[in-house]
């Protein structure tokens, strides 16, 4: 079958986004229900109109008279008066006028013998129930939640409040509910309006529903006759404005029906009051932070006071009464300033990181150097920088006052990842794509001129110095690298879709998710430890670059872990902020140790495959056996056991200077004179071990300074001396 056209298959795709994106007809039977609702708000809004604070609502649905019982009645009271000054106390107080922002805290069931009470039904819903069930979901006021009913005894509650931002002396407002347990578990978003009485603190929100029509009750549960009168006009205006736009929907939409569920009939329906506590500040003070949070203008002002809330939570159908003494937050524009400073702070650790990669990979510039690279330990430091472009996307897109910094990281990130560290990863893969091959052409190879057999990682029938582009010539590496992109942004994609899905699990389980999830992201080093061991090599990177990696990386651990005032309302865990730190360190020690003692130091021998050591202990011949040595022999050689053996003079071919050997060596002969071998070797003592990191000696057996041969090796896999190819450190 023959390829599609492209130019087919583009329109093709054109014409299913504009299928998607069209929007639906209205049937008949649509338009009608919906225009029942409209009927339905205009009723309910007539009915607070016609009444007044002491005949309290009549024919409201699912609305009592008096609307809340007593006994809640006088805990609102007595809520609402708490944060009063005494009639005689001369002291000066002031509450924050706005408080949009995020208040959390912990709640208390009271029992107090409540029982469930059915709510009433006006006359006209009856009539027009068959009408509204054909709508399919709410507008404006209404809520779509099916809160359940909250059988737990304690836990978290969390306000997220949206206010007006008008500045009359009643303010509507909304918020968001969420009430979890203990564990986190069993978590109920609640969506509230009300009003907030600015100049006492007094908040009162309700849910709304088909079958309570709370937000037409909320001028009856103010509790006094003179906070009736005030919320009372800016009720009416707001119903008002919603019913118009309601009318302009049915006028101009397409469809002007709803999707989404309307909520179960048995679901709880709630009434909230609140109060803020007062602050000690003056209210010219509060006054002028509040304006200067708004408008900076660079003003002096006191410190910011934190807002905090008490609250009463009811549900007249379900029985249920919550108490919460004090949830505490901020301000919103006091967090917008708190995340566009930790936005700056991410930028600048990642220009750091672009520039130590950036050093990093103009340091293994060369086939040699990479061979030593492992390819996961950069895959999964740029999978994590992936991850946290997305993140800094998201933040950007949702959090519009912090669009500019978390746009300007999430763009370095971008380039941290995709520049930077895809264009390392494609470099270290095509070099180290050929390993297989040489792995098994390396097991048929000859064995050297001296007898001894090259190592496993060594192949003499290659070039080393070229092994990066010793590839067949009809194959120039370009599958390999579209597929490493697509499994790249796979498992990218993969693990931001898992992290979303872990976020609604029950608290212990994601709490074990992300425990494990920020240890394996911080075990960027063992791929490189496995490399070592398994190829005999080490310093594989730059410190500057291993530390500071690292530095880098923990900083935004221990800014969750650490910080209470972080941007994303993470609980603080110092112990496990030292658990991943030591883990970090602990793999940066074995880094350390690998390059001191030996890349296999802490691995028995029988477990890996061979490699060549370059520091083999040396051993010194009799005075006799070294004067029979002319002057054109090796200056090492291989005795009868496979030992390495001083024969000439010890000078390196690169820097011309002469090589000191160790003194144990020489303390050791004169201390075995009487060998029955003739030789002695050097002990394997930690002094020993370190000193023979001083030289090399390369399996042609010709011994070099550790420094000058190490550098060589940097651009030729080569002997500098008989030119035979060298394994890589």
């Amino acid at each position: 079958m023959p390829p599609m056209d492209p130019n087919r298959a583009g329109l093709l795709v054109f014409l299913l986004i504009i299928m998607l994106l069209t929007p639906e007809s209205a049937s008949p039977g649509q338009r009608l229900a919906f225009q029942e609702f409209l009927k339905a708000q205009k009723s309910r809004r007539d009915v607070m109109l016609n009444s007044t604070f002491d005949e309290g609502p009549v024919d409201l649905e699912g609305i009592s008279n008096p609307p809340i019982p007593y006994e809640i009645q006088s805990i609102a009271t007595e809520l609402w008066d708490s944060q009063l000054p005494e009639p005689d106390s001369e002291d000066e107080i002031s509450f924050y006028h706005n408080i949009t922002g995020l208040m959390r805290g912990e709640w208390n069931s009271v029992d107090m013998g409540l029982s469930p009470v059915e709510l009433p039904r006006s006359s006209e819903y009856l009539q027009r129930q068959a009408q509204l069930d054909n709508t399919t979901g709410t507008v404006m006021w209404e809520s779509s939640a099916d809160n359940r009913n909250i059988t737990e005894s304690e836990g978290i509650m969390t306000f997220d409040i949206s206010e007006s931002r008008s500045s009359g002396s009643i303010q509507l407002i909304e918020a968001n509910l969420n009430i979890q347990d203990k564990q986190g578990k069993n978590g109920h978003d609640i969506p509230l309006r009300g009003i907030h009485f600015v100049e006492t603190g007094n908040i009162v929100m309700t849910t709304t529903s088909r079958k309570f029509a709370g937000i037409f009750s909320i001028p009856f549960l103010t509790l006094t006759e003179d906070r009736f009168n005030q919320s009372f006009t800016p009720f009416v205006f707001e119903i008002n404005n919603t019913i118009a736009e309601l009318e302009a929907i049915y006028q101009h939409d397409i469809n002007p029906s709803f999707n989404g569920p309307t909520g179960s009939t048995d679901s709880c329906e709630y009434i909230v009051y609140l109060q803020v506590h007062a602050s000690p500040l003056s209210p010219i003070d509060m006054e002028l932070i509040e304006g200067e949070l708004r408008f900076p203008r660079g003003q002096p002002h006191k410190e910011i006071p934190k807002i905090s809330l008490s609250s009463m939570v009811y549900s007249p159908n379900c029985g249920i009464l919550l108490e919460s003494r004090s949830s505490v937050g901020e301000k919103i524009e006091r967090f917008w300033i708190r995340a566009g400073h930790a936005a700056q702070v991410a930028g600048i650790l990642t220009l750091i990181e672009i520039w130590l990669l950036m050093r990093q990979m103009n340091d293994t510039n060369t086939p040699s150097t990479v061979s030593k690279l492992s390819f996961w330990t950069i895959g999964l430091m740029s999978l994590v920088d992936g991850y946290l472009c997305m993140g800094y996307l998201a933040a950007a897109i949702f959090m519009e006052s912090t669009f500019l910094p978390f746009m300007t990281v999430a763009f370095l990130s971008f380039l941290l990842v995709s520049v930077f560290g895809m264009r390392y990863l494609i470099l270290i893969y095509r070099i180290q794509r050929p390993e297989n091959h040489n792995a098994a052409a390396a097991a048929t190879t000859a064995p050297t001129t001296d007898g001894l057999p090259l190592p496993a990682t060594a192949t003499p029938q290659t070039d080393q110095a070229n092994m990066g582009t010793a590839n067949n010539g009809n194959d120039d590496g370009r599958s390999d690298v579209s597929l490493l992109y697509s499994r790249f942004y796979f498992i990218l994609l993969g693990v931001i879709f898992l992290t979303l899905n872990a976020s609604t699990w029950q608290r212990p389980y994601r709490r074990v998710f992300q425990r494990s999830l920020f240890l394996i992201v911080n075990s960027y080093w063992v791929p490189q430890i496995y490399r070592n061991v398994m190829r005999g090599c080490r310093r594989a990177y730059k410190w500057e670059f291993v530390l500071g990696m690292s530095l880098i990386r923990l900083v935004p651990m221990f800014y969750l872990y650490l910080f209470d005032g972080n941007i994303i309302f993470h609980e603080v865990e110092p112990i496990w902020a030292m658990i991943i730190s030591g883990w970090v360190w602990l793999q940066i020690c074995v880094l350390v140790s690998q390059e001191v003692l030996g890349p296999r130091f802490f691995v028995p021998g029988n477990l890996l495959p061979s490699a060549y050591d370059y520091h083999p202990p040396l051993s010194i011949p009799d005075l006799e056996s070294r004067a029979a040595v002319g002057d054109d022999q090796p200056t090492v050689s291989t005795d009868r056991e496979g030992g390495v053996v001083v024969m000439g003079p010890t000078d390196c071919a690169i820097c011309m200077q002469q090589i000191e050997l160790p003194r144990e060596l020489f303390a050791q002969v004169e201390h075995n004179e009487d060998s029955i071998a003739g030789t002695s070797t050097a002990g394997s003592s930690a002094t020993a071990l370190l000193a023979r990191r001083n030289y090399m000696v390369t399996p042609c057996r010709h011994i070099f300074h550790t420094q000058c041969l190490e550098s060589w090796m940097r651009f030729k896999l080569q002997c500098p001396t008989c030119r035979n190819a060298l394994p890589p450190l």
